[in-house]
């Protein structure tokens, strides 16, 4: 257990908060022990064993074009990109100590990628909300029994995570403004296969931006880049023959998200009070969060002006998108979503053993309120 003590200005007035935080990542953990031979066949098991599972890549996109998600560009990880892209990302805002943290990561990277560039019908209020505070998002992930990750807020931009196959970590929050989003994540991923658990960290850089449609929705066109660094020269040197699977499932990841915060989108415009139904809920989160929630979806909106679809029709289709059999939302396949669609909101299936703890309780209710948010990040 590690003690921080996070700052926050409010006014004319600094607060001083010592928050418990389990920061799970070790930096001393790795394969160092394992020669090096041992490794590189131990990861070309890995890959054979995940090669040969079933890919959901075509399902996703067969799902996404339902919920009306258009895949502008497909990933990719080329070299040339790759040099653009750490030219371009707005190393100059952010504070020294950040900066220094991005240069380490894209100076040593493993493996680099561009996700898919999507575009979709939102509700600009709800998506910026749930980007300004990811904790929340998976929160309501399990009220719905879509997934049983974790995320607890530990700082004003900070986050720790779990997920039930025992992969942890952090998440550092760079550099945020209106339009774009860069953070750390460092941790730690669990495999079958792997004799020990395997650390990385990664710089993702996310970019979205906002068109006003007619109904008085907004379109997002949203693009992300990929820097993962792994900290063994054995595990880079492999990197390269995992990348069939590791792009895979990092785009998977992009669109199940994506058609999460378009069906929460069509939710608060459509059915609003199941919406607080999940609000109120919601574990794991700052007490204020589901005021604030339900504060967002009880704004007045257009509701599907010209739109020939009936809400009702609309919300049921993008609720069994959402609870495909496809989507994992970073559980193992093994475990799977829960598939009932029937009812408006669903009991929550939780792992066995203690409930979900609220580790942040002894955070101010005035840490990172959604009015307050800073457009950087200065750590």
């Amino acid at each position: 257990m590690r003690r921080k003590t996070v700052r926050k200005e409010v006014g004319s007035t600094l607060l001083n908060h010592t928050v418990p935080c389990r920061i799970s990542v070790s930096r001393q953990r790795g394969l160092r022990g394992i020669p090096r031979l041992r490794c590189l066949q131990l990861m070309l098991v890995m890959l054979t064993t995940l090669l040969s599972q079933p890919s959901y890549g075509d399902q996703l996109e067969e799902l996404a074009t339902k919920a009306g998600i258009r895949i502008v560009t497909k990933g990719e990880s080329s070299s040339d990109l790759q040099k653009k892209t750490v030219a371009s990302i707005p190393l100059h805002a952010m504070a020294p100590a950040s900066r220094q943290r991005a240069k380490t990561i894209m100076d040593d990277c493993s493996q680099y990628r561009r996700l898919p560039s999507l575009q979709y019908s939102i509700d600009e209020p709800m998506y910026r909300y749930l980007l300004q505070h990811p904790d929340v998002a998976v929160s309501t992930w399990r009220v719905m029994g879509i997934s049983r990750f974790e995320m607890w807020q530990t700082g004003p931009m900070e986050y720790e995570a779990k997920a039930v196959d025992g992969s942890e970590g952090i998440a550092d929050i760079l550099y945020r403004d209106a339009n774009q989003m860069v953070f750390v994540c460092q941790g730690t991923y669990h495999n079958v296969l792997l004799p020990k658990p395997l650390e990385a960290s990664a710089l993702i850089w996310f970019r979205a931006t906002y068109t006003p449609a007619a109904d008085g929705t907004h379109t997002v066109s949203q693009k992300a880049d990929v820097f993962v660094k792994f900290p063994s020269s054995a595990f880079s040197a492999v990197a390269k023959m995992l990348t069939p699977v590791t792009n895979g499932m990092m785009d998977r990841n992009l669109f199940e998200v994506s058609l999460y915060s378009s069906m929460m989108s069509r939710a608060v415009r459509d059915e609003p009070e199941w919406v607080v139904q999940v609000a109120d809920q919601m574990e794991g989160v700052l007490p204020q969060r589901r005021g604030e929630l339900i504060e967002v979806a009880q704004q007045p909106r257009k509701v599907n002006k010209g739109q020939n679809a009936s809400a009702e029709k609309v919300t049921s289709v993008d609720r069994s998108v959402i609870m495909s059999p496809q989507l994992l939302f970073f559980d193992p396949p093994k475990d799977g979503p829960v598939r009932d669609s029937s009812s408006p909101l669903r009991e929550v299936s939780l792992p066995a053993g203690k409930p979900v703890p609220l580790r942040t309780a002894e955070l101010s209710k005035d840490v990172t309120s959604a009015k307050e948010l800073p457009k950087v990040s200065e750590k």
